[in-house]
């Protein structure tokens, strides 16, 4: 066991820490992609702000110098060469009102359009709270840049626009180098060392945590090799702890189960030897007086074969009740038969069971006497269960009376919402110590030879699906008395 355990640690641990090491990175490789457009975004808006009136102020100084919709180029061009070497940065151009380029001043002078879209113009005038416009680059198509722009008006009427460009392509193309050359060695320092401290604080958390998982691995281990006693010691109630409980749970389950599995088993077995035993009695009987009824057929006096006939009818009534008494018994344990519960009058019952038993006992010289409470109420039960009930206690008490002893079934309902029912009898007893399995399967008192030994275990179940309990108690050489309480119709 101690080759498995570290191996399942090993791979259970490098599997979460290979999850959380990619992850990390990937997590790192985002955060560096938005750092350096937010701080692209950002110098690229602040450049755009302070710019914003320098359209305008050049606007200021061109005007003087346009007069009647006509340009001077020589002063136009000095106060732009002038512009360009104050602030090199910029490219200005002069549009006519649908856009044209018709003036402009930019660096190597390369300027491939002939007219700037005017839509980001208008709303860079019109929306002086924008966050960052984008207007074409004369000198590259395709390509956009900020800019600053203003209106020409003239006699009130617009003859056409200021658009200045803030970055030109040598700045622009040197600002992003610096920038890229900052942001990234900024971001790589941040990200090796974000990285070294979030690897070690992540790769001990993970540690811990899959250590912790070492006592759960090794329970569940022990479990499988056929330690059903192993368990988890939980210590306190975390996720994984929790996982040790459940494990705990139902490892007891299973315990629990197997033990049922081996009652079961011990019982099937005692079950078949028994059921062999008591069928062998009455098939041998059987076998043997037919036997010797076709051995001797011819020979046998005709009253002497009705005594073998008799002992034949006996012997198979005696093996019908056995096997309807298994099958009864095994119904009710599997639950097969459930209550078909109903309000009855428990008296009424009683009364009918008691005139059927007196013909009966009266052969055998023994009394059946009923005491019933006055207003007892109706009981929600299966009358044909209880019916069956009070017969087989019935039936188990004359086996054990003699001659001159009495069975009485008494009703009472001194108890709340219930009615408890007695069967009393003044014959031989139990003894104490085999009150304990007088509700056994198979178990048969004193000197019975004819019982099946199913009688009280078919009495206690039927009780037991009632959700009921059936006492008893004896003296031996007194009587026995049987208790059981029934439900009161709500």
């Amino acid at each position: 066991m101690t080759s498995l355990k570290p191996k399942i640690f090993n791979r259970l641990y490098l599997q979460v820490s290979a999850i959380f090491l990619l992850v990390l990175f990937l997590f790192t490789a985002i955060a560096m992609y938005v750092s350096v457009q937010a701080s692209r975004d950002y110098s690229v808006e602040v450049n755009q702000r302070l710019n914003r009136e320098l359209a305008q102020n050049t606007a200021d100084m061109i005007k003087p110098y346009i007069k009647d919709g006509k340009i001077s180029d020589e002063a136009i061009a000095d106060i732009m060469h002038s512009m360009m070497v104050i602030n090199p940065i910029v490219e200005v151009y002069i549009l006519n009102t649908s856009g044209k380029i018709l003036k402009y001043v930019a660096p190597d002078k390369v300027v491939q359009l002939e007219q700037v879209n005017l839509d980001p113009i208008r709303k860079f005038i019109n929306d002086p709270e924008h966050s960052i416009i984008y207007g074409d680059d004369p000198r590259n198509p395709g390509e956009y840049k900020t800019f600053s722009a203003t209106e020409v008006i003239e006699n009130g009427q617009l003859t056409g626009y200021i658009y200045i460009v803030l970055a030109s392509q040598k700045y622009v193309s040197n600002a992003q180098a610096v920038l890229g050359s900052y942001i990234l060695g900024l971001s790589i320092r941040s990200v090796i060392f974000i990285l070294i401290i979030s690897a070690l604080v992540g790769l001990l958390a993970i540690w811990i945590i899959t250590n912790r998982l070492n006592p759960i691995i090794h329970g569940i281990d022990e479990f499988r090799k056929g330690n059903l006693q192993a368990r988890i010691q939980v210590r306190s109630d975390t996720e994984i702890d929790r996982i040790g409980l459940v494990f705990n749970e139902m490892a007891d389950t299973i315990e629990q189960n197997i033990q049922e599995l081996k009652g079961v088993d011990n019982l099937r077995r005692e079950l078949i030897s028994n059921v062999s035993h008591d069928l062998r009695t009455p098939v041998a009987s059987i076998q043997g007086y037919a036997e010797t009824l076709l051995l001797k057929q011819g020979q046998i006096k005709e009253e002497e074969q009705r005594k073998y006939l008799e002992v034949i009818f006996k012997s198979c009534g005696r093996l019908k009740k056995l096997v309807e008494d298994l099958f009864e018994l095994s119904k009710l344990q599997t639950q097969q038969v459930k209550p078909n519960t109903e309000p009855f009058s428990i008296a009424e019952l009683v009364y009918d069971i008691a005139n059927k038993y007196r013909i009966i006992s009266q052969k055998k010289g023994i009394s059946v006497n009923t005491t019933i409470a006055k207003n007892v109420p109706l009981v929600e039960a299966d009358i044909s269960m209880i019916d069956r009930v009070l017969q087989n206690l019935i039936d188990n008490a004359m086996k054990f009376c003699n001659e001159g002893d009495t069975i009485n079934i008494e009703i009472d309902s001194k108890l709340p919402g219930k009615v408890e029912v007695r069967v009393a009898d003044s014959g031989q007893g139990i003894r104490q110590e085999d009150l304990p399995n007088v509700f056994q399967r198979y178990y048969k008192g004193g000197e019975d030879k004819q019982s099946t030994g199913l009688g009280l275990a078919i009495v206690q179940k039927i009780i037991e699906l009632h959700h009921s309990s059936i006492q008893v108690f004896s003296q031996y050489g007194k009587g026995t008395t049987f208790v059981f309480d029934l439900p009161v119709v709500a």
